[in-house]
């Protein structure tokens, strides 16, 4: 009983974990608005602007499928949730039994993070190329079985492709990858 307890309740705490490990706040002075004339003229050549930020993103579970997690197990319907400003879509695995490992693989939409705000996570953030997108990846190291792969939406927003619950960090990190290759990235906005 403790031992599946254990499985079921890990990948939950460590998600939140690292769910709050990414959040940041901004200080600063408040300064007055700019005309709208230069306003619009800096929106029209900011790279992240027209589309580019995941604003656009109005459903996260349109990023990830049922379909495309079939290579990884077979999964519970979808979870949407928002929590801190971050949208979510979570998969749950189904297990067989209790010493099966009960992947929870997700998308986070991140409207005010960029990929240079990744935390590390216990095993460092690495540079990744997905399908051209400069991503990082956190992985949770030798203390937690997860990934969290970043990939940027325009200058200040990302979504993140999280694998929790794998047999290892390294495992998640191919799951991560391998996912966003194949299914996240081609469903974001281009620019």
């Amino acid at each position: 009983m403790t031992k599946l307890l254990v499985r079921v309740l890990l990948p939950l705490v460590a998600g939140g974990a690292l769910l709050t490990g990414c959040t940041t706040t901004q200080g600063g002075t408040a300064s007055p608005a700019q005309s709208s004339s230069a306003s619009e003229s800096e929106a029209s050549e900011s790279p992240s602007s027209g589309g580019g930020g995941t604003q656009s993103i109005t459903d996260a579970c349109s990023l990830l499928k049922p379909s495309d997690l079939s290579g990884y197990g077979e999964f519970k319907e979808p979870v949407q949730s928002t929590v801190g400003g971050v949208r979510t879509c979570r998969f749950q695995q189904k297990i067989a039994s209790a010493s099966d490992d009960q992947k929870v693989i997700g998308a986070n939409i991140r409207d005010t993070a960029s990929v240079a705000q990744v935390n590390d996570t216990g095993g460092g953030v690495v540079d990744k190329d997905i399908n051209g997108r400069q991503a990082k990846e956190a992985s949770g190291g030798a203390s937690v079985a997860g990934c969290t792969l970043a990939l940027p939406v325009g200058d200040s927003s990302r979504v993140d492709v999280e694998v929790l619950g794998a047999g290892s960090a390294d495992e998640a990190c191919q799951i991560a990858e391998a996912v966003a290759k194949a299914a996240v990235e081609p469903r974001l906005p281009k620019g």
